[in-house]
């Protein structure tokens, strides 16, 4: 049950004046999240595989001779479960697109951020790749804001460059699925195949995307969904008092003060401890 705040004079909605990832400066509050563990989360994992499996494997499937998916807007041709959409029959398209982000809007209103937490694509590759190549090689929380606060030493230098090269043959892979699902695998493979000057266009393509998403994933992280996303922008809207959605309790996080053992406190402290 939620305490009650005891200071009058703490405004319950101030909280929401700035981004938690953001300092008063202006510069950038990193997040380092602790390792997570338990039911829901190895079921998580699991969907994920799942997911990332199917996302990888879908310029692969041909449906009669026609990519599974294909998102291809250079030629406004989209194909998507094997039946093909152009120009023409862009009416039935958007009402295909609008019946898929109103299942969205209408999921989100009864069941929360479920689609942010387990389907998202950002949230697959963030959370479920890179976060954990991230563990593996620099540690849990503690140890990564260690690592980043200590001089550059010989350990330094290899964990880093070891997690920056892990980190770009990924993005290499997701730059070059992306553009499978724009233009097709064939394609792709001929842009591979050949000297970039040979298909310069299509060799700055996937650079360009692969660098994207190297900058997403080990630099923008999360503010990519509290800045750039939508969907995510939309939640203040699409979410109420009754759905399920993790929120700072303000009321009984404050006043938030550090928690010190055996310390008699000269007036009631909140639940939160401030730990940035």
């Amino acid at each position: 049950m939620a305490k009650k705040n005891q200071n009058p004079h703490l405004n319950p909605e101030s909280f929401r004046d700035a981004l938690a990832t953001v300092k008063e400066d202006g510069k950038r509050n990193w997040v380092y999240p602790k390792k997570v563990s338990g039911y829901f989360y190895r079921y998580r994992t699991y969907l994920s595989w799942v997911l990332l499996a199917i996302l990888f494997a879908g310029p692969f499937i041909q449906v009669n001779g026609r990519p599974y998916m294909l998102f291809n807007i250079f030629e406004r041709k989209f194909i998507i479960f094997g039946a093909a959409f152009w120009p023409q029959d862009t009416h039935l398209l958007i009402f295909l697109l609008l019946i898929f982000f109103v299942f969205i809007i209408l999921f989100t209103v009864v069941f929360g951020r479920v689609w942010c937490g387990w389907a998202c694509p950002q949230t697959l590759f963030m959370e479920m790749v890179f976060r954990k190549i991230e563990y593996l090689i620099e540690g849990d929380a503690n140890q990564q804001r260690t690592l980043n606060e200590s001089p550059w030493n010989a350990e330094k230098v290899i964990k880093k460059g070891l997690k920056i090269s892990v980190f770009a043959l990924i993005s290499l892979m997701i730059g070059h699925l992306v553009m499978a699902y724009l233009i097709g695998i064939d394609q792709v493979k001929e842009i591979v195949s050949k000297p970039p000057t040979e298909n310069m266009a299509g060799f700055i393509g996937l650079v360009a995307f692969s660098g994207i998403f190297m900058l997403v994933f080990s630099w923008f992280r999360e503010q990519a969904c509290l800045v750039v996303c939508p969907y995510g922008r939309l939640q203040g809207v699409l979410l109420d008092n009754n759905s399920i959605n993790v929120l700072y309790d303000y009321v009984r996080g404050e006043p938030r003060t550090p928690i010190r053992k055996n310390e008699v406190a000269p007036a009631p402290k909140g639940d939160c401890i401030d730990c940035g």
